[in-house]
């Protein structure tokens, strides 16, 4: 072999490196032909058997390109350790877009792109703003991965997602200017994501094992915990509900109450009025509206929805059983009171295809729905009372009348009726019951106990 050139020491620590991640056996050299230094990188393997096999990289040796020289490497090295079977130059050729690699001609994506685009390709499908966060924390993982010193585990990745996209400006782990505060479902999130990402690369694509994401209790930590409890959303108590809805019977604005009592009185999302029908038999029913990458290549059947009546809201004082909510029912199914036009609007956007600005989100309908429900001047009154109040509180009214009213629905019930299983209806609605309402339900049970001993 030619004698080193001095220029060429740096390469010791690049072969250094390689000797930690891949073991014996694995030598880079500047190619030579003919006594001449070529420049082009050649890559030598020794067996156990001591045999020799030797391929070239499509990476020139030099300084500037030693990650580079490393990680291909480690990606042929990760292809043959995953398959013994693969020869050298098998496992130089596999996934060669998903190694450093110079750029070629063709503009093709190579390295963290590469792996970046077959990721997100993973995910078509969901919602547009599902898909634009898939894009977004994948391009903050590669983000990661280029910023100095570049990160080389998994968890080195994710501590640098901290550092870079989840705290202040100074530093600060919550507060206004912090864009991930600790324990909030944000950073939760982000960083789940970006773990999966990395999984992918490893697992699908022949990066290192050392680029897996870390085990749970690893995770829980750059989570954090949060400072401060998350605020519970408000329901809307049931006089809260009907001074609502008498409020806008007497503005009359008829279009809005009725969107106001279909989501009151039903437990819809604000989005589901653009999937909301009514069958022949009365019956109310919607389409899935909220999907998860579990659910988004199944189909998922329509739910049966069903008015939650308020006590002493009835329609005719004579029919005692056809509730208000009832007949918001009625009247949505026959078409005599529409919803606001503005919402109806967005619901078009969603259902026709052909809509000019077709989107494939039902989020514009509930932002819709909140705008013109804010604009709302006795709500907005209501709001001022208490800023927890959201349009969701129309919901979650529901929840509360039918989990903590004078008459309660099973809570089988009450979860299929707003689309969500019994654990997840009472991790968001058990902590609810409020003074008012513990002390009413003991004073009720203990009612029940002392008619039972007096009998």
């Amino acid at each position: 072999m030619p004698a080193k050139r001095k220029e060429e020491k740096w390469a010791d620590g690049i072969r250094a490196q390689i000797k930690a991640e891949c073991g014996l056996g694995w030598t880079l050299r500047n190619h030579v032909q003919r006594g001449v230094v070529t420049g082009n990188t050649q890559l030598t393997h020794r067996n156990s058997d001591g045999q020799r096999n030797s391929v070239m990289l499509p990476i020139p040796f030099d300084k500037a390109n030693g990650s580079k020289l490393v990680n291909r490497v480690v990606a042929i090295y990760a292809a043959m350790q995953q398959d013994p079977t693969k020869s050298l130059a098998e496992a130089a050729v596999a996934n060669t877009d998903v190694a450093d690699a110079p750029q070629p001609k063709s503009g093709k994506p190579t390295g963290w792109e590469a792996i970046k685009t077959k990721f997100v390709a993973t995910k078509a499908g969901q919602r547009e703003n599902s898909m634009k966060a898939w894009q977004t924390r994948t391009d903050r993982v590669i983000e990661c991965l280029d910023s100095k010193p570049k990160p080389r585990t998994g968890v080195g990745v994710l501590e640098r997602y901290v550092e870079l996209h989840a705290v202040g400006p100074n530093g600060e782990q919550s507060g206004d200017s912090c864009p991930m505060p600790v324990g909030k479902e944000g950073r939760k999130r982000n960083l789940a994501d970006a773990a999966a990402f990395l999984k992918f690369a490893v697992e699908r694509c022949g990066m290192d094992q050392r680029y897996l994401p870390p085990g749970a209790e690893r995770m829980r930590e750059l989570v954090g915990v949060a400072d401060t409890p998350t605020k519970q959303s408000t329901p809307l108590k049931p006089e809260q509900f009907t001074a609502l809805l008498d409020a806008l019977a007497e503005a009359e604005r008829w279009d809005l109450r009725l969107a106001v009592g279909l989501i009151g009185y039903l437990g819809l999302r604000p989005a589901e009025l653009a999937t909301l029908t009514v069958d022949d038999e009365g019956v109310a029913w919607v389409g899935a509206v909220k999907r998860n990458a579990n659910t988004m290549t199944k189909a998922v059947p329509p739910r049966v929805v069903a008015p939650i009546e308020v006590e002493g809201r009835v329609v005719d004082p004579a029919q005692p059983k056809n509730g208000e909510g009832s007949e918001f029912v009625t009247k949505f199914a026959s078409g005599t009171v529409k919803l606001p036009k503005a919402i109806r609007e967005q619901i078009s956007r969603v259902l026709d295809r052909k809509h000019p600005r077709h989107t494939n989100s039902y989020q514009g309908v509930g932002r819709e729905f909140r705008q013109q429900l804010e604009r709302f001047p006795f709500y907005a009154s209501m709001i001022q009372k208490d800023p927890t109040l959201s349009p969701y509180a129309l919901r979650h009214g529901f929840a509360w009348r039918a989990t903590f009213g004078a008459n309660r629905l099973p809570l089988r019930a009450t979860a299929a009726l707003m689309g969500h299983d019994v654990k997840t209806h009472m991790r968001h609605y058990g902590s609810w019951i409020d003074k008012e309402s513990t002390l009413e339900a003991v004073k009720n049970f203990n009612a029940a106990q002392w008619a039972k001993t007096q009998s």
